[in-house]
């Protein structure tokens, strides 16, 4: 027999063994199990527990739509963004929103939706204080919140950023002059400095990244639902 074919034969072999495993995943197979959604309830719009105590913001309903297109019931846990991809990568949850976005590094642990929504990383600052820029990073002291995006740009480029598990906490600390900057997804920061009677202040964008639902490598119903629901109208 041919060395093409016997690759062949063997490939298949191994796609009939993946699906076996997948059909086997009590996940999967009991439709009466809950999906578990993980997400980091700190950052409104995005994800925030509102004032009678519930998750909400634009991740939580896209959560809910994914949930909803499936038939399964959702279970929200509320982590540190830290904790999101190795939990994916455990298998102790099933998939995560968290305006993540979506690297070539990443994907080597957790499978990415298709972009549910693009934007992209600025500096929030004291009001009168001079503008952070880029090319004076390796001088400012900035926050971060931990293994984010914007904390692993900041040390390409040089930077010392002092990390944090909650914006929050970057804020309190911006707002006490403990740091200069802090550096986020625009969004959160957009509504804080539009909260804060003038005394933060944003700069342009200094990134631009594709946010996407990021799933468990072995939950690839989860990924096609949620593909499903982002090109019936993203994250409404």
């Amino acid at each position: 027999m041919r060395l093409s074919i016997l690759l062949a034969l063997a490939a298949l072999a191994g796609c009939s063994d993946r699906s076996g495993r997948q059909a086997a995943d009590p996940r999967i197979s009991d439709p009466s199990r809950p999906l578990v959604f993980l997400t980091h309830p700190t950052e409104p719009p995005c994800s925030y527990t509102n004032e009678v105590g519930k998750f909400a913001g634009t991740d939580v309903d896209l959560a809910r739509r994914i949930a909803a297109k499936m038939g399964r019931e959702l279970v929200v846990e509320p982590v540190t963004f830290s904790e999101i991809l190795p939990r994916l990568r455990a298998g102790t949850a099933d998939f995560g929103i968290a305006t993540i976005s979506i690297t070539e590094a990443r994907h080597r642990d957790v499978d990415f939706s298709a972009p549910y929504a693009f934007g992209g990383a600025c500096f929030l600052y004291r009001t009168g204080d001079p503008k952070p820029r880029m090319s004076q990073i390796a001088r400012l002291l900035v926050g971060v919140e931990a293994d984010t995006i914007e904390d692993l740009y900041l040390c390409f480029h040089g930077g010392d950023p002092k990390r944090f598990n909650h914006l929050g906490e970057a804020v309190a600390a911006l707002e006490n002059k403990d740091i200069d900057a802090v550096i986020c997804d625009e969004s959160p920061l957009k509504k804080i400095a539009g909260e804060s009677q003038g005394r933060f202040s944003l700069t342009s964008l200094v990134t631009r990244d594709g946010y996407g639902v990021a799933v468990d490598k072995r939950r690839p119903d989860v990924l096609a639902a949620a593909n499903a629901v982002i090109a019936e109208g993203g994250a409404k």
